[in-house]
Order: structure tokens, then C-alpha cells, then sequence
């Protein structure tokens, strides 16, 4: 919500002269190239800074504290934006929201991929796309309504507007517990089951210390592999954990995610079949069908099958748009043909790369190295949204490459290539807990094998831990041979119960 006004609010005839210069030839305000130069490319800076700050914070710190960080520095970027008498403000202001957005994309698929259970991980953590598309929609409705208003109130409102969410989230701070596995990560085993009892404690019979203590064992496994430094994200099984995690965050941009949501309406506006805000806003409300697809199905027909069968659906849509665009002159039939597949773009690629982009970072790091791998997967992500952003402009535009539709070719073929990646490399995770897909990676489960892959050790910490979040209730630490490297469970329970 917050990058849409800031994006739509350049529009609004008040803004641009209340902070452009007066062209005496064409009699028109006009904001100077060299500030909105800066203006699109100072905040993807101060993003990965932001990324960078979550980071370091969260892993030593904890998760909550980078939640409350986030919404005072949104709340200072907007106060700063809503007051600014001057350019330098405005940037100011920008970069401050642009940074808390880092924070929040770090922070948010890893936090609820900690706390909520192995069945509905997928659907939870795609919420967070959820509620940036439905928040990109109401943003762009509110600003098409506002920006008729002659003063300042065009953009005053949309960014005034702003101050709601970051507001309450932070006078609600209280009632987000810190995450139980950093918590263990930290040694605070009391702590962890306070927040494990916080999250789950309204079920009857659940007994927090006994989770406590299963995942304190399967931490103490982990550890026996890597013990969380930057030099091991690309060691080891951790190497193909962080090129997963790298490599769907890469898709999520290759395959057209700046051709749908930085330029689409200038897109839709040059092919002319019919008004671009109407496009634009339809666009929009299909793409917000998007996540809510893959909350419907990520977690009962899995990962893979997902993302091979939207991915597909993208890929074909942007080759199918591309070919139309072949065609000169365009008639209407074909101009109604690329807008649709213009339109329906969108929806499969977030059901499909961009649900992968935010899942699989969330889903496969190492317990140790969570925070890290994130951070590398995001700044990959921030990078590549760059780089599409910036040279599209040049591959539509008539004066350069002029590609138009044709441009889908480009697209078409990224999102092609990440539907092979999809078959060969990308892991069936839909079912399983966090320790149990460390157990899958240690083992080095191929992707083909791993919708089927069973541990070897019934009463493995991964396959207990997967056992308990699916039935809470009714679980026990179950007896494991003397001679087993896991042997001690119980004693680990009344440890936890202990301490």
C-alpha cells in the first residue's frame, strides 16, 4: 500500500506543483528528471539497508522489536512526507517508508513460517501477499479519487491516510509474542514456551514445554551441522538451501513482475483498447484473486504442483501476448487479445512465482542461518526488481527497442526457464515442519523424490515435531532406541520443565 502512494502520488497535478519547477515554453509545472531519478532510485538503497537493519536486529534481538522499529519508522517516513514544504523532504520521507518496507518483507513470511503449524504454513505465509495486493488496490482507488482535488489535499490524503495501519499494528504490538524457535535459538526455553502457550494455549490438553523441548532437540541436531555464521549460508547442504531461496526470489522478478505492476498502465495506455484506468483497476482486482488462489491450494495440492501449473499459465500468457503484438498494423481483435492476457498475466505469476518468491525464503533455511539467508534472498529480489524496472522503460519505448507487446518474448522466456527450475530443482515442502525439511535437506532428498520422501527414522525430532503441530494435543514424545543420537527426548522435557 505504502509504494503505490508514494508511485501514484507523482501524478497528482498539486504535488508535482507544489514541488516541480515552472516551464515558461509549455506554461506547465514539471518535476525535474534529475529528483525523480533520485526518487526511484535512492529508496532501493535505503531497502536493502532496511533489509540489512532487520537482520542484524532480529538475530540478536528478536522479532518483535524489528515489528515495532518497522511501524515508528513508517510512521516517521509518512509524518516527514506529510509535512514536506520541500524536495529533499519528500525524499527524505520516501526513503524512511521505503526502508520500513525492507524491514517488513524480511520480516513478516519468516515470522509466520516460525509460529503457525506445518498444515497451514503456505496459506499464512501468502497472506503477506494478500495484503499487499488488496492494499496496492484500495491505494490505487484512493488515489484516483483524491487526485481531482485541485490543492495539496490530492496527495495529503492517500499519505495521511497511511498513518492507520502502522498506528495500530503498533499500539497492538503486545499481543505478537516473540517467535518460539528464535527464543530456543537464544536459549530461553521458559520464554519459548510462554510463546509457544501464547499461540496455542487455547487447545486443550497442549503441553508447551514438551513442543519446547522438541524443538530444543532438533536446534541441538542442527547444530551439529552449522552453527549459524555467514560463511556457512554457501556451505554445504546450506549452499542449496540459499540458491533455492536466491533463485525463486530472481523468478519473482525475471518472469514480468515490473511489466505488471510498475508499468502496466502505461502499457495498457499505449495499446489503446480501451481506457487505461479501467484496465488498470480490472488488473488489479484479479490480481488480488491471485493470492487468495494459492491460500486455497498451496497447502492440499502442494508447492510444486502450484507453481508448475500457474507458472505455466504465466509463461503462456506472456508468450501468447507477445505473439499477437507480432502482428502490423494491430486490429482491435488483436488489441482485446493482448489487454486480456495483459490482464490475466498478473493473477497466475503471483499464484505462481511471486507465491514462491515469499514462500521458499520462509521455508528452507537452516535454523541457524534463517535470518541470513533471508536477507541474501531479499537484496537478490531488490536487486533484480531494479534492473527489470530500469531497463523495461527502454525495452517498450518507441524511441529505443520499442518491443510493445513483444516484450513478453523476454518475460515468456524467464518465466519458461523457471518452470524447468520448477521441475528439476524446487522441493515439495506442503506438510512437513521446519525441522522436519532440515532433516529433508540433510538427507539431500532430490525435488523429485520429495513429495514422497518419508525419514528413514519414524521417531526423528523433524517427524515428532511435524506430528505435534498437526495434532497438538493428543502427542507424546515418543521412546527412541538407546543407541539413536536422539535418545533422550523425555529427559530433554524435564529439562525444559526445569529451567
Amino acid at each position: 500500500m505504502r509504494g503505490i502512494v508514494f508511485k501514484r502520488r507523482l501524478t497528482a497535478a498539486a504535488f508535482v506543483k507544489q514541488f516541480g519547477e515552472y516551464n515558461e515554453k509549455t506554461h506547465k509545472y514539471k518535476i525535474d528528471a534529475t529528483y525523480l531519478s533520485f526518487l526511484n532510485s535512492f529508496p532501493l538503497l535505503v531497502y536493502v539497508a532496511g533489509i540489512l537493519i532487520a537482520t542484524l536486529i532480529g538475530n540478536r534481538w528478536g522479532r518483535r522489536l524489528v515489528f515495532c522499529l518497522m511501524q515508528l519508522m513508517c510512521i516517521t517516513g509518512i509524518a516527514v512526507t506529510y509535512s514536506a514544504k520541500s524536495f529533499g523532504q519528500v525524499l527524505a520521507g520516501r526513503c524512511l517508508v521505503q526502508a520500513h518496507i525492507g524491514m517488513l518483507e524480511w520480516l513478516i513470511p519468516m515470522y509466520q513460517a516460525e509460529i503457525v503449524p506445518a498444515a497451514i504454513r503456505g496459506r499464512m505465509v501468502i497472506l503477506f501477499i494478500f495484503e499487499h495486493q488488496s492494499g496496492a488496490l484500495i491505494s490505487s482507488l484512493i488515489c484516483n479519487f483524491t487526485s481531482r482535488r485541485k490543492d495539496n489535499s490530492a496527495w495529503q490524503i492517500p499519505v495521511g491516510l497511511m498513518f492507520l495501519l502502522p498506528s495500530v499494528a503498533l499500539l497492538l504490538n503486545w499481543l505478537v509474542p516473540e517467535s518460539p524457535r528464535w527464543l530456543c535459538r537464544q536459549g530461553r526455553y521458559d520464554d519459548a514456551a510462554a510463546s509457544l502457550n501464547h499461540l496455542y494455549g487455547c487447545c486443550k490438553d497442549y503441553d508447551a514445554q514438551e513442543e519446547t523441548a522438541l524443538l530444543k532437540a532438533g536446534l541441538e541436531e542442527a547444530d551439529a551441522a552449522s552453527k549459524g555464521t555467514w560463511a556457512e549460508v554457501f556451505k554445504g547442504t546450506n549452499r542449496r538451501r540459499t540458491i533455492l531461496a536466491m533463485s525463486a526470489a530472481a523468478f519473482s522478478m525475471l518472469s514480468g513482475n515490473a511489466f505488471s505492476s510498475h508499468y502496466g498502465t502505461v502499457f495498457l495506455k499505449s495499446i489503446g483498447a480501451f481506457d487505461a484506468f479501467t484496465g488498470t483497476m480490472i488488473q488489479k482486482a484479479i490480481v488480488v484473486c491471485g493470492p487468495i488462489t494459492s491460500i486455497l491450494v498451496v497447502d492440499r495440492i502442494g508447492r510444486r504442483k502450484m507453481f508448475l501449473i500457474w507458472g505455466s499459465f504465466a509463461s503462456a500468457a506472456l508468450i501468447t501476448m507477445a505473439s499477437l503484438g507480432t502482428h502490423s498494423p494491430l486490429s482491435m481483435g488483436y488489441k482485446k487479445g493482448i489487454v486480456a492476457m495483459a490482464i490475466f498475466f498478473p493473477y497466475a505469476r503471483i499464484v505462481s512465482f511471486g507465491a514462491m518468491g515469499t514462500l521458499l525464503p520462509a521455508e528452507v533455511p537452516h535454523p541457524r542461518l534463517r535470518d541470513k539467508t533471508c536477507f541474501v534472498a531479499w537484496s537478490t529480489q531488490n536487486c533484480l526488481d531494479f534492473l527489470t524496472s530500469f531497463t523495461l522503460p527502454y525495452l517498450l519505448d518507441d524511441d529505443y527497442a520499442g518491443l510493445g507487446a513483444r516484450v513478453g518474448f523476454i518475460y515468456g522466456g524467464f518465466a519458461f526457464l523457471g518452470i524447468l527450475w520448477g521441475i528439476f530443482v524446487l522441493p515439495e515442502l506442503k506438510g512437513r515442519s521446519l525441522e522436519e525439511i532440515e532433516e529433508m535437506f540433510e538427507q539431500r532428498v532430490s525435488a523429485w523424490k520429495s513429495r514422497t520422501w518419508k525419514s528413514p527414522n519414524a521417531d526423528s525430532v523433524g517427524v515428532q515435531v511435524t506430528d505435534f503441530e498437526n495434532d497438538p494435543t493428543h502427542h507424546h514424545i515418543r521412546h527412541v532406541d538407546s543407541s539413536d543420537k536422539l535418545a533422550g527426548l523425555e529427559e530433554l522435557t524435564t529439562t525444559v520443565k526445569s529451567e
